[in-house]
């Protein structure tokens, strides 16, 4: 299995601007490096005016090396504020390319919100927080596959990384067709990351 990572400073510690800027001075000299794609995952965690000065640093050091960027967006209660502070943030950006940019953790109050954009739309399947593969797919039906992906985790909350596959057998039971599967499964990831002249699959 051929590794890829992300380079940024989590939006959890972006609020302590003096570490932050310490972190964010280190990451220039690894986005060479031939497995980094990009500047991820940044975001907001509290939507704090630090967490967005910081959030802008990174957005402007990917627009100045062309680089994809993958978005945080809050839990919960503050995920719709927490979107549309990171869309009206990405609108001072003249030069950002919006296709290389997937705002992750949609859910179906923000959904409309990043793709109306023009953004890519991150789904994060979980068990029981965030999004469902029954709510994943439930807005699949409503919004299409086109700029959407679906990723699972394996971290401090109750998770399950296979999450995935898991939808996609959930999808076919639900008489989604195989192309349809691969395509949100597979070839809209690939589509995605292929951006960066990096990845390779």
């Amino acid at each position: 299995i051929k590794h890829y990572s992300w380079l940024c400073i989590n939006p959890k510690e972006a609020d302590d601007p003096g570490f932050a800027r310490e972190v964010m001075d280190l990451i220039p000299k690894f986005l060479d490096c031939p497995t980094v794609l990009g500047i991820g995952e940044i975001g907001l965690n509290k939507n704090t005016r630090n967490e967005l000065g910081i959030f802008e640093a990174h957005v402007q050091l990917a627009v100045d090396r062309n680089l994809p960027i993958l978005i945080h967006t809050p839990h919960l209660e503050d995920k719709l504020k927490g979107t549309k502070l990171i869309l009206d943030s990405l609108a001072s950006f003249s030069k950002l390319e919006r296709g290389k940019v997937i705002i992750d953790h949609v859910e179906e109050h923000t959904i409309s919100h990043v793709l109306d954009a023009g953004y890519w739309a991150g789904m994060t399947l979980y068990p029981e927080s965030k999004c469902s593969p029954n709510r994943a797919i439930d807005m699949l039906e409503i919004y299409g596959t086109d700029r959407l992906w679906m990723n699972s985790a394996c971290d401090w909350g109750h998770s399950d990384p296979l999450s995935v596959p898991k939808c996609a057998l959930e999808m076919k039971r639900r008489k989604h067709t195989s192309e349809q599967i691969e395509e949100i499964i597979y070839q809209n990831p690939r589509r995605f990351l292929s951006q960066s002249p990096k990845f390779d699959a």
